[in-house]
């Protein structure tokens, strides 16, 4: 099933200048929704949409009227995320070759039934958490630790990057466990919007955030916190804290007049 977003990011694709063909899906086989062409190179495109995040949603609808609850939303890594990548793969795998580029591209809302949807993805994508660390010269505060959950680019290296759209500002982030990560990273639509570009191990490198190893014990926390104390021996790290949005939703009665 194609998704709608599909015609807007075909649009978007061509004023890039790639030549962009829709993809029927079929009943039988799941395909994704664009194959995109330039420089010799094709790229698969499977378009999902995230408009809605329904736990958030019925929190939101279950305030009562008269009522006012803060409303927090975990920025930690998505189930829903995760099943959508999984399935996005699936599609991807379905119609690319070994060599073929392969794109999943989520639009997304900033409406009122979503929040902070870039972050739920990258979260999800690089096992990423929150650390309260100390780091000279800096005092305690929180910092962004990847591979301290897991991380489905690791789950599904055959996906290149993920494009994070909202409002029509954009974010590709590179998968580095992809088996063409380097072709992709300098490939035509990564060089073009190349300010928009997450290249994770490069924010290592220049130490914005800290990384968990592959043997790292994910899912203990106070083992998690003795790995990263002997993989960066200079830092203090606290404990992991719980990343989260929060929303303030108060229900009014419609039905009652308002005197001025």
């Amino acid at each position: 099933m194609n998704d709608p977003n599909r015609d807007a990011v075909q649009a978007r694709l061509e004023a890039l200048g790639f030549a962009v063909r829709p993809i029927l899906e079929t009943s039988i086989t799941p395909q994704p929704d664009l194959a995109a062409v330039s420089e010799s190179a094709t790229m698969y495109v499977e378009v999902k949409s995230r408009s809605e995040d329904r736990a958030l949603r019925g929190r939101m609808e279950a305030v009562r009227i008269g009522e006012t609850d803060a409303i927090l939303t975990d920025l930690d890594k998505h189930n829903s995320i995760s099943a959508e990548v999984k399935h996005a793969n699936r599609q991807l795998r379905a119609a690319a070759s070994a060599q073929d580029f392969r794109l999943l591209w989520y639009r997304a809302d900033n409406g009122l039934f979503v929040n902070d949807t870039k972050e739920q993805i990258g979260s999800t994508l690089y096992g990423m958490r929150m650390v309260l660390a100390e780091s000279q010269p800096f005092g305690p505060r929180p910092w962004h630790c990847a591979y301290a959950g897991h991380a489905d680019f690791y789950r599904f290296p055959e996906i290149d990057g993920v494009m994070v759209e909202v409002d029509r500002l954009i974010t590709l982030f590179l998968n580095p466990f992809s088996p063409r990560r380097e072709a992709f990273a300098s490939s035509r639509i990564a060089r073009l919007i190349q300010e928009s570009v997450f290249d994770i191990d490069q924010a290592i490198v220049q130490g914005k955030l800290f990384a968990a190893d592959g043997d790292a014990p994910r899912g203990d926390d106070d083992g998690m916190l003795a790995h990263l104390r002997s993989k960066y021996p200079s830092v203090t790290f606290i404990r992991f804290l719980r990343h989260c949005a929060g929303t303030f939703m108060t229900t009014i009665d419609g039905s009652q007049r308002v005197s001025n």
